[in-house]
């Protein structure tokens, strides 16, 4: 099922939607374990596209698994693990999973991806917010 986006989307870089995703749902996930970083790994496969994702969180010592998303059938969104939880962010993962050819990709098939994101600040709330709206604009 694909998200009914403007015809007009910009290209936008996947990671930068992606951060961006993650920031917008800080909060959701900070209510959680409180993460000083989040970590996000994703695999391109062999047609240039992601294949699966998967989102940690590191509080103090320790990685633990937020959520993991695979395209491969079966799966019908992300799968949240270790008591969080964010319906905002599951559905603003799949929605830019779901239409990654709206976004530019540098990464390299059969290759692997990862973006760091520190608690973010104002600010960076802010860009992610005008990312997030120039990726998938509300209908006029």
């Amino acid at each position: 099922m694909k998200t009914a986006l403007a015809s007009n989307a910009p290209v936008t870089g996947l990671d930068i939607v992606l951060r961006s995703a993650v920031v917008l749902n800080w909060e959701a996930l900070a209510g959680q374990s409180q993460p000083r970083s989040v970590r996000l790994e994703y695999h391109i496969g062999m047609d240039g596209a992601v294949d699966f994702l998967k989102l940690w969180a590191c509080g103090r010592e320790y990685w633990s698994l937020i959520c993991d998303y695979s395209l491969h059938r079966g799966w019908d969104g992300p799968r949240f693990a270790n008591g969080f939880h964010s319906r905002s962010l599951g559905r603003q993962l799949q929605a830019i999973l779901m239409n990654q050819n709206l976004f530019q990709n540098n990464c390299s098939p059969n290759s692997n991806g990862m973006l760091e994101i520190r608690t973010p600040t104002s600010e960076e709330a802010g860009d992610a917010m005008q990312w997030m709206t120039k990726a998938f604009p509300l209908p006029g």
